[in-house]
């Protein structure tokens, strides 16, 4: 079994210091593009749970980051909750392209299958305890139900907001291939670390796209 790379840093063991450290750059990142995105004066609704999925991320990546580099004084209890930090950050992703389904019973029904889903993955992370909840959920979340979302809308207005959300989702793709396919330079820079690089730049691409002043909503826009 390979050895978990420790450090010694003010008399506490840290653990995976770079995977710790990578993940506090993608919290920092998540807590600006958040910050900016709600407190920018144009912000529609769409926009404000986009600056909520943003702080969740970031909330996610500081206990997750924690858990990882201070595993000896936290407990595995801090993964959990990253992973249910996470949960909420992509139900805030959903509802941010709620608004733009126009027919209310379909609206309605996405709505209940969101809070559905999120109690659902709630309950398998305090079951399974599992990283795999989380990218479960991420899949059904952003690929069965953003992504779609923001094609019919972008089909029907073709407007460039709803097309970056659509490439901000699926440059993550990339990110999420490496973790699976745990590329790694060494170990003291491995997958996890490289992933979370490449994440903020994804992360940067999907804060442009959240943007309400990307396109001026069409008539068509409803709120949620």
């Amino acid at each position: 079994m390979q050895e978990i790379p420790t450090i010694e840093l003010l008399g506490l063991q840290v653990t995976e210091p770079m995977t710790w450290i990578t993940n506090w750059m993608v919290a920092t990142a998540c807590f600006v593009f958040g910050h900016k995105l709600f407190y920018d004066e144009q912000a529609d609704l769409s926009q404000k749970f986009w600056a909520l999925f943003f702080l969740f991320i970031g909330a996610a990546s500081i206990t997750g980051g924690t858990a990882h580099g201070f595993i000896h004084y936290v407990g595995h209890k801090f993964h959990q909750a990253a992973w249910l930090l996470s949960g909420i950050s992509i139900f805030c992703a959903q509802l941010a392209v709620l608004p733009l389904i126009e027919k209310p019973k379909v609206r309605s029904f996405v709505r209940i299958f969101c809070y559905v889903q999120l109690m659902a993955m709630s309950a398998s992370v305090l079951i399974f305890q599992h990283f795999s909840s989380v990218l479960i959920d991420s899949i059904v979340g952003l690929i069965g139900v953003v992504i779609p979302v923001s094609l019919a809308h972008y089909a029907r207005y073709k407007d460039r907001r709803s097309a970056l959300v659509i490439v901000g989702v699926l440059t993550n793709l990339v990110p999420a291939i490496i973790h699976l396919l745990k590329i790694s330079i060494n170990q003291w820079f491995n997958f996890n670390d490289i992933s979370h690089v490449v994440m903020i730049g994804c992360f940067y691409v999907m804060y442009k796209a959240a943007k309400a002043d990307v396109n001026q909503a069409p008539a068509g826009v409803v709120n949620a």
